[in-house]
């Protein structure tokens, strides 16, 4: 599929500049508030095989109005391990030159991660862009919590369940918040069921008692196998507790699988997206919607899918 350009998009879509569908029909009230709230994001890094220029344009012409940074693209890299600021700037202005906001910064790392040269070393990147936000254009920098698992990050770990695990978790998380606030940056976490942040009790506990910590709402990362037959109420509980503190949204999918769940690109599982988009409407406010899990090819399909779902609330 070859991309249109913006304009062509907005006008054959009916995308408002906002990102979203103007929708005349039922549920009129929640529909404007998602035509002024929600905005439509990516991952820079779906576009990473491409040169920076064409990116940009690439994004723009999808009808994106905000990005998640990563690291780089084809001929612009930006390592912040060892970091060359003319190509940050370069990252920033391009983006910018083409109408697409920078909503947060990529900054995961296992927190509690026992490998210590492994945390350590994420907690350099952090340090980083952290301390250089406004080169990068986003104050917001996202992570997960971790888990104990040796391993793998995206396993679990008995220990992850522990008070133990739970306090390891919050001292990290206190340390990057009170670094995060001296330089004017926001710390946001994103929860997963195999992580030691893995529940909506969890989440709201360490919310409350770490200061200025924000959230990333992804709210497949919530379910358990188990849990699927009880979405509805959770993603309500969901808001209805941990509401004030998203600062992002991302948008994919879950199904049930063997061990667990699976997280698909969105229109692949069985997330109720209606509800789901109501519910971030109902935020009244500004919220940056990030599609994740995707390959390029996929962005026209995966960004329908969600754009069709207004249609539904």
């Amino acid at each position: 599929m070859n991309p249109l350009n913006r304009r062509q998009w907005l006008k054959l879509t009916g995308v408002a500049a906002i990102g979203l569908p103007f929708i005349s029909h039922a549920a009129p009230d929640l529909r404007a508030k998602a035509r002024k709230n929600v905005k439509l994001g990516i991952f820079t890094g779906v576009y990473a095989s491409l040169p920076l220029e064409e990116a940009a344009r690439r994004i723009a012409a999808d009808g994106f109005h905000s990005v998640v940074l990563e690291s780089g693209f084809a001929d612009v890299h930006f390592d912040p391990w060892a970091p060359d600021w003319d190509k940050a700037r370069q990252i920033v202005r391009t983006l910018a030159n083409n109408n697409i906001k920078i909503a947060g910064l990529f900054a995961y790392y296992n927190i509690v991660d026992p490998d210590a040269a492994r945390r350590q070393r994420g907690e350099k990147r952090m340090q980083v862009l952290m301390e250089n936000w406004k080169q990068l254009g986003s104050p917001v920098l996202s992570t997960e919590t971790g888990t104990l698992n040796a391993k793998s990050e995206w396993l679990e770990s008995p220990e992850n369940a522990s008070e133990q695990g739970y306090q390891a978790c919050r001292a990290a998380l206190e340390k990057l918040t009170q670094a995060a606030k001296k330089h004017g940056a926001i710390i946001s976490i994103e929860p997963y069921w195999r992580n030691v942040i893995d529940s909506i009790d969890r989440t709201d506990r360490i919310v409350r008692e770490v200061p200025g910590l924000k959230l990333v709402m992804d709210p497949c990362n919530y379910y358990r196998k188990d849990d699927l037959s009880r979405m509805d109420p959770m993603l309500k509980e969901m808001f209805r507790r941990l509401g004030k503190k998203i600062v992002l949204a991302h948008a994919k999918d879950v199904t049930a699988s063997a061990d667990g769940t699976d997280l698909p690109v969105s229109g692949r599982g069985v997330l109720d997206y209606p509800l789901f988009l109501q519910l971030l409407a109902g935020l009244n406010r500004e919220i940056d919607l990030i599609i994740e899990h995707l390959t390029l090819d996929d962005v026209p399909r995966a960004r329908d899918y969600i754009l069709s779902q207004f249609d539904k609330i």
